[in-house]
């Protein structure tokens, strides 16, 4: 595996420099011709798991996953950071190297290119290489196809209208202006439908579409860290829902649920959901209960000191360091889970007596690499995951007034050691239900910022108020560096 990502990044190297300096504006150092690249199966395995390692890149950088997902939310309290403070704030054009970082869309971008450049590419591969069938292309194309409309589904939720880029660079820069969000979002859709229609449900080894151990490594190899069925569908659900089209995200939510039986998704312990060491545990990854995860796993030589939650939450004894980052404070630790028998509030948090407890729900240390100055993080980036989708399948029925909505959140409810809410909650009451629902399950994970977009919270639970919404100020500023190499950019109308 990791002479994979190593691979990898040399066809980073070998394919994506022109376009990416024409464009992003990324120094290109070349390792292999491009008329050497795109021959054989070996490139095509180094070319499509480019597409999964610069997504790593782009959502681990500067803990760019939490940075947009949850810092703006306003459950974390920052210590002394004042580029964290910042984004807490939502001042998002404060003068920060970091959040010059956040703003900066470039990393995103050159995963696109790389899919771009796959897409080109892989159809191509079988006539030169008859190692490499026609099946496999088509399997490695279909994961290509889902990580390229993820990442614009992903772009969008933080800056909305975005450049659309559907094809590989031809060595000339040509400025793109920002296209509606609606568009590149049904951009997104079609290319994950057409994904789903060659991914397996399961790496077994028992599906037409991926017949036999992939790449020599079989079902518990892969499970949850490549693209599948069920991580196509809930990516088109996603995309429904963000387009308030609840009726199309309710139905491949419940094609998954009808499939359960193919996909073996299910709900997690709470003891494994807060594991920190060994499977089956929720961040370690690779269960049952995780339909798609950016791993970053001690197994493949892939566990780093930065880009992850742990590396902002965790203070000694866990790490060398006196004091975390973040933190969760006691006041909003009971705000948040104020039923007394919810068994979240008192695992999901450490040293719950003192100033500033720690948030411990996701922490993956290696205790296989001990360092007195350094500790090694070890979580997976989990993007979907089971309760997450059912939570979400509440919310489309609650929305479209079926009554069994409340049946959804109970299910997890009940996994938490909390009573059923009534059947009599329903309408806005039963959506305020659901949004604290996933707050409580979901924290920490990347989801609680959108959700405030979603149910239209923002003002709610932040200092911006509902006309600072409506002007733009939930989505992200662009970057200098963008608007400087692409004058057909504009900026989002609250940051100008």
């Amino acid at each position: 595996m990791r002479n994979i990502w190593i691979g990898s990044l040399l066809c980073l190297m070998a394919i994506g420099g022109l376009s990416c300096q024409k464009m992003l504006n990324v120094d290109s150092t070349r390792a292999v011709t491009e008329e050497n690249m795109w021959k054989s199966k070996n490139d095509a395995w180094a070319g499509s798991f480019a597409c999964y390692a610069l997504l790593r890149a782009a959502l681990a950088n500067e803990n760019a996953y939490w940075a947009y997902g949850e810092m703006r939310a306003g459950d974390f309290t920052v210590t002394k950071r004042g580029d964290l403070e910042a984004l807490r704030r939502s001042e998002l054009t404060a003068n920060y190297t970091t959040m010059d970082s956040w703003r900066d869309w470039r990393r995103f971008y050159a995963a696109i290119a790389q899919c771009n450049l796959a897409i080109a590419k892989l159809p191509g591969i079988p006539a030169l290489d008859n190692r490499y069938s026609v099946t496999e292309m088509q399997l490695d194309l279909a994961q290509v196809r889902y990580v390229r409309a993820f990442i614009y589904f992903y772009i969008v939720r933080i800056w909305g209208d975005v450049p659309l880029i559907r094809d590989p660079s031809d060595g000339t820069f040509t400025p793109v202006a920002r296209e509606g969000w609606q568009k590149v979002l049904d951009f997104a859709a079609a290319e994950a439908q057409m994904a789903f229609d060659k991914l397996p449900w399961q790496y077994d080894g028992k599906s037409p579409e991926s017949p036999g151990n992939y790449r020599g490594q079989g079902i518990s190899h892969w499970r949850s860290i490549l693209a599948t069925k069920g991580a196509a569908l809930t990516l088109l659900a996603h995309i429904a829902a963000w387009k308030k089209d609840y009726q199309t995200a309710l139905n491949y939510i419940n094609r998954i649920t009808d499939n359960q039986t193919l996909n073996n998704y299910n709900f997690v312990t709470t003891a494994n959901l807060v594991k920190s060491e060994g499977s089956p545990s929720t961040f370690r990854g690779r269960t049952d209960e995780n339909i798609f995860q950016v791993d970053l796993n001690l197994d493949h030589a892939e566990i780093s000191t930065t880009g992850q939650l742990e590396d902002w939450t965790l203070r000694a004894p866990d790490v060398p360091k006196k004091e975390a980052e973040i933190y969760v404070s006691k006041d909003s630790i009971l705000n948040i889970y104020n039923e007394i028998t919810d068994e979240r509030g008192a695992l999901f948090f450490a040293d719950l007596g003192s100033i500033n407890p720690m948030f411990y729900k996701v922490k993956q240390l290696s205790a296989a690499l001990k360092n007195p100055t350094l500790r090694f993080f070890n979580s997976a980036i989990v993007i979907f995951r089971y309760e997450e989708l059912i939570l979400l399948r509440a919310e489309c029925k609650a929305r479209l007034g079926i009554a069994s909505a409340v049946d959804d959140v109970n299910a997890v409810r009940s996994r938490r050691v909390l009573p059923n809410l009534a059947n009599t909650i329903t309408g806005p009451a039963l959506l305020d239900w659901i949004l604290q629902e996933r707050r409580r399950e979901l924290i920490g994970e990347g989801w609680h910022w959108f959700d405030l977009i979603s149910f239209n919270k923002i003002p709610a639970y932040t200092k911006l108020s509902a006309e600072d919404v409506r002007n733009g100020a939930a989505y992200w500023p662009l970057s200098k560096s963008a608007l400087s190499l692409n004058p057909a950019l504009t900026q989002n109308n609250f940051w100008k």
